[in-house]
């Protein structure tokens, strides 16, 4: 890749798309080609995400985009039905998805699996691009041997269709492979929210509670962003944000 990572962004114009595609078409190192949008097809994208009109296209389908505008980097934001196609496409067209849709089949995991070893790319396909999110997640396995107990609450807007949601899945694995038992995961999906995250770790007279609340869905841009910069140099599909991060000591 260049040092001017060219990206199209499929799902532009969805709650997270809209807000974590602009933030990343402003920070450098990104040059955001074009989009792939089913609602915002044949519309500007500079007027889409910046309300200024830039000669961007956002095409209806994401072969034409990728013909068209030939790109390093495939990112998407859509629906997971979608999404799937989406990874499988892009790998076959020698370009590298980073995936910021959860909900993606077992199937498709595989199937993007095996077509990373056929051609050598990588694919990111990462639930939560948010930083403090992932520094959420390294604390809790990090405090769990200490507690006899815990349970995970996750909270998102009304509109968010997995349940639990693809963070919450993630954390609650990781928390059963490191303590060996089981976890109980509580979801809410309620109008105003966004995304927010608490892990609660119990003992004999006290609890701990880490939370992370994300009140603004542009907060995913800089891990997005990291991915992009990073999926050249990695391997296979990578799950962990942390792969695209500095150490964590």
């Amino acid at each position: 890749m260049t040092d001017q990572v060219r990206v199209v962004f499929a799902g532009p114009s969805g709650r997270t798309g809209h807000a974590t595609g602009a933030a990343l078409d402003l920070m450098q190192g990104v040059d955001i080609v074009g989009a792939v949008g089913h609602q915002s097809a044949g519309r500007d994208l500079g007027d889409l995400w910046h309300g200024q009109a830039d000669g961007r296209q956002v095409y209806a389908d994401v072969r034409q985009a990728i013909a068209a505008l030939r790109p390093d980097v495939l990112c998407d934001f859509t629906l997971a039905e979608v999404a799937e196609g989406h990874l499988r496409l892009a790998l076959r067209a020698g370009v590298r998805p980073v995936v910021g849709t959860t909900g993606l089949s077992e199937e498709a995991l595989r199937d993007a699996e095996a077509i990373c070893r056929q051609t050598g790319l990588a694919a990111a396909v990462i639930a939560n691009f948010s930083i403090v999110a992932w520094l959420l997640e390294q604390m809790a396995q990090l405090t769990l041997p200490y507690f006899d107990g815990v349970e995970l609450i996750e909270m998102h807007a009304a509109s968010k269709r997995d349940k639990p949601s693809g963070t919450a899945r993630r954390l609650r694995s990781l928390l059963e492979q490191k303590g060996e038992r089981e976890v109980p995961v509580h979801s809410v999906r309620l109008p105003g929210l966004v995304a927010h995250q608490e892990v609660i770790l119990g003992t004999q007279g006290e609890v701990l509670t880490l939370r992370h609340d994300a009140l603004d869905r542009s907060c995913y841009a800089a891990g997005l962003r990291l991915a992009v910069l990073g999926i050249g140099r990695a391997e296979g599909v990578v799950h962990d944000l942390g792969a695209f991060l500095p150490p964590f000591a």
